[in-house]
């Protein structure tokens, strides 16, 4: 098995675009690039009130980035690749946005972690 060495890595702490639900909606974007030249998205989407099977749209600076089916109030994608042009380029500072029928729910902000 061979160690594999984060390159770089994104993150974006979500949370919930409107005040005074409880237990507050609330997710994760992780992007990490590895010297294996792999890629890896992944997104975790939780305490959503939306019906089950709603799907959640996520979006950097209104470009969409990925599509989640939610359950039961979460949703995540665990995506992985050697493709550079698998996921739409990321940088440090770009708005993310996740929506539900074209109503946003969750917001934050790409930093460099």
């Amino acid at each position: 098995m061979s160690v594999r060495t984060v390159k770089h890595e994104l993150e974006a702490k979500l949370k919930s675009s409107s005040g005074g639900l409880f237990p507050k909606p609330s997710g994760k974007l992780e992007r990490k690039t590895y010297d294996d030249f792999g890629e890896r998205l992944k997104v975790s989407l939780r305490n959503l009130r939306v019906p089950d099977n709603s799907i959640a749209v996520v979006t950097a600076d209104d470009v969409e980035i990925a599509q989640i089916q939610i359950h039961n109030g979460t949703g995540r994608i665990d995506h992985e690749s050697r493709d550079p042009n698998a996921f739409p380029q990321l940088k440090a500072g770009q708005n993310i946005e996740v929506k539900v029928d074209a109503t946003v729910v969750l917001v934050g902000e790409l930093y460099v972690d």
